[in-house]
């Protein structure tokens, strides 16, 4: 029996009518066509191989559409590679987002596949990346630990095409079909030249509860080590090329501690390529192992992104052949002077 298929229409997309496809059974090979011909032309060709896999589908029932797809799948990769820099329709969009429980208990990779998987219920052109096993776009800013919420977090999604509606209003259409503890605060574009957000940020706020026993010795250790030029701790690693215990200042790596009632605020600097864990950092201030509970990163800084100031480093060379002769039309007449002539020829 034919499985129907709903005509396309405002807001009912190829990728979303594919995916109850799944759900309820493999095609016929007429509607299989009819969703193929609907993916090609909204670009989803490549979610829908993703989704596939994701779900697991049988081998048995969707491998010869596994096939299929992947093999459509590397065909658009290919000439995504092309044109994917010059691509005069992509955009970038920075989202500031809240990752609490249950969200915040995902590792970083976790957490990236709850964001893309919200802004693609919401019917965002999110792109796939020029992976050979393509995945979203979607990056984060500073790697937030799993267990510990992020009240202000970063990221960054590419986008295949404009949202279709203004970015002022993506949050909320985000946030209707966003996992439990994910929400999205802000959305921004910012210019498909824009430094990765990962690489701006520069200074991680954090929050930490202290359990009421420890309150009084607590605040006497960070006390004295707020007052300290110096705070060295022992870690394991190499001493002139040799396995051992080597001793490191972490007074640079805790700034601005302060109180409020029983919660500790304090600052930690991060850059590209350093995950410093504040937890273990305060751990060897207090001389004790904490709790895994009671963590929060109420913000994090970014740095001014220096290729805004340079955008035409990096915009792509448009000019082309009709481009070049509009600008002979528009500009001054060229004379070509052919010495064995006596009159010089004009063009223009």
């Amino acid at each position: 029996m034919e499985t129907p298929v709903p005509e396309p229409h405002l807001g009912y997309h190829a990728l979303r009518l594919f995916q109850e496809q799944v759900r309820s059974g493999p095609p016929d090979p007429e509607t299989l066509e009819r969703l193929l011909a609907g993916l090609t032309r909204e670009g989803r060709l490549e979610h829908a191989w993703l989704f596939l896999r994701q779900v697991r589908a049988d081998p048995g029932l969707w491998g010869g559409v596994l096939v299929r797809l992947r093999t459509l799948a590397e065909q658009g990769r290919a000439r995504r590679m092309t044109a994917w820099q010059s691509d005069p329709a992509r955009r970038t969009l920075r989202l500031r987002f809240q990752a609490r429980q249950p969200a915040s208990a995902e590792h970083p990779a976790g957490l990236v596949a709850l964001l893309a998987r919200a802004l693609l219920d919401a019917d965002l052109p999110l792109a796939m990346g020029l992976e050979k096993s393509p995945r979203p776009m979607v990056h984060l800013g500073h790697p937030l630990p799993a267990g510990v919420e992020g009240l202000s977090e970063w990221a960054d999604a590419a986008l295949l095409e404009p949202p279709g509606a203004p970015v002022a209003t993506l949050p909320d259409r985000v946030n209707a079909v966003a996992a439990p503890g994910l929400r999205v605060l802000e959305c921004l574009q910012v210019p498909n030249h824009a430094s990765p957000v990962a690489e701006l940020c520069r200074l991680a706020h954090w929050s930490w509860r202290c359990p009421e026993p420890w309150l009084d010795a607590a605040r006497e250790r960070v006390a004295a080590f707020s007052a300290a030029d110096r705070f060295e701790i022992e870690k394991p690693g190499k001493v002139a090329g040799q396995k051992g215990v080597k001793r490191m200042d972490i007074r640079p790596m805790l700034q601005d501690c302060r109180w409020e009632g029983d919660q500790l605020l304090f600052e930690t600097p991060v850059a590209p390529g350093s995950a410093a864990n504040p937890r273990k950092l305060l751990a060897a201030v207090l001389e004790r192992e904490l709790p895994a509970e009671g963590w929060s990163r109420t913000g994090l800084d970014l740095a001014e992104d220096p290729r805004l100031t340079e955008a035409g480093k990096f915009e792509p060379k448009l000019r082309n052949i009709f481009e070049d002769a509009v600008a002979l039309e528009s500009g001054p007449a060229l004379r070509i002077v052919d010495e064995d002539d006596d009159e010089p020829i004009r063009l223009g």
